[in-house]
């Protein structure tokens, strides 16, 4: 195993999906995943994490219970000390009204669920390249 340089946290109720994500991000050795069954869990972390313990990104699900990404969304981009982690909704709902809420709430990418495993791991190449290896993200404010 690489040495980790980036940590992703995943945020998803769907155990298939999950599985899915940590096999198609197993090629990336500088990658850690860590997986979170709503969004609860995910906002109990982050907002009682130490400081510097943040990820470099979030891929979110939308329809969860608990806490769903929409209540995520807004928590995250209204919060100073997390508003500058890039969230990347990765959900099965594809209709117009809900890309506009995940923007509106801040989401910075839209993506829906591939329906394959080779279509999956496609997509994380893409994301990898670019939100991991392309684009500048600040480091913890």
């Amino acid at each position: 195993m690489g040495n980790i340089q980036f940590c992703i946290y995943a945020v998803d109720d769907d155990e298939d999906d999950r599985y899915l994500i940590q096999e198609a991000l197993k090629p990336y050795s500088d990658c850690s995943v860590t997986f979170f069954n709503d969004g609860e869990s995910l906002l109990d972390d982050l907002l009682n994490s130490p400081e510097g313990k943040l990820p470099a990104l979030i891929l979110l699900d939308l329809d969860m219970p608990r806490v769903d990404g929409y209540k995520v969304l807004r928590t995250l981009k209204t919060n100073p000390n997390l508003n500058f982690i890039p969230i990347l909704v990765l959900t099965a709902t594809r209709s117009e009204e809900t890309v506009h809420k995940a923007y509106r709430l801040g989401a910075n990418t839209f993506m829906s669920k591939p329906s394959s495993f080779k279509e999956m791991t496609q997509l994380f190449q893409l994301m990898y390249t670019y939100w991991l290896k392309t684009v500048h993200i600040p480091n913890n404010p």
